[in-house]
């Protein structure tokens, strides 16, 4: 019993993530995704801090849409997912230096990216179309050809959604065992 508690109010007060939990282990399997080469060779996401943050936020929102209307233990996992996210872009933040009166701006402006992608990428979703718009708004430079692109990741976002729909959390890491 005691250990259950200490274990909780520990993990309470880390700032670092449990990536041993489902929701920690998903987490990592979403980035090592996030990472693979295709997104930036292939579909020319730029390979940059920005880029990669926009990715991560794609494959998170998979994972909210196939949660949206779950069960309080899907949510609850969902928001631990989200929680990992955050101390991750918190972490980041603080190795590159970013100094604590700029730091709470910042963070600010990752919350408000992160739902307002994720919202509108669940209102559109049903729109192929849209959805691609919003990749496009979000993701690449003005100057690039994004309209293919956009469509191979709208490809990717339906995909893992048809993969992982109706399925639980267990069935889930187990299907993301060997990648997301």
């Amino acid at each position: 019993m005691f250990k259950k508690i200490i274990s909780y109010i520990k993990n309470f007060y880390s700032p670092n993530p449990d990536y041993s939990s489902p929701h920690g282990v998903l987490y990592k399997r979403i980035l090592n995704s996030s990472y693979e080469r295709r997104f930036y060779e292939k579909i020319m996401v730029p390979d940059t801090l920005d880029g990669r943050f926009d990715l991560i936020i794609l494959h998170i929102f998979i994972i909210i849409k196939i949660f949206k209307n779950s069960s309080e233990e899907n949510k609850n996992f969902t928001q631990k997912l989200f929680d990992i996210f955050m101390l991750e872009v918190e972490s980041s933040y603080r190795e590159m230096g970013i100094s604590d009166q700029s730091f709470s701006k910042k963070m600010k402006v990752v919350i408000e990216s992160f739902y307002g992608r994720t919202k509108m990428y669940d209102l559109n979703f049903d729109n192929k179309n849209e959805f691609i718009n919003c990749l496009v708004r979000n993701i690449w430079p003005e100057d690039a050809p994004k309209e293919i692109f956009a469509s191979e990741l709208y490809d990717f976002v339906i995909q893992k959604v048809n993969k992982y729909s109706n399925k639980s959390i267990g069935e889930i890491l187990e299907l993301s065992v060997d990648g997301f």
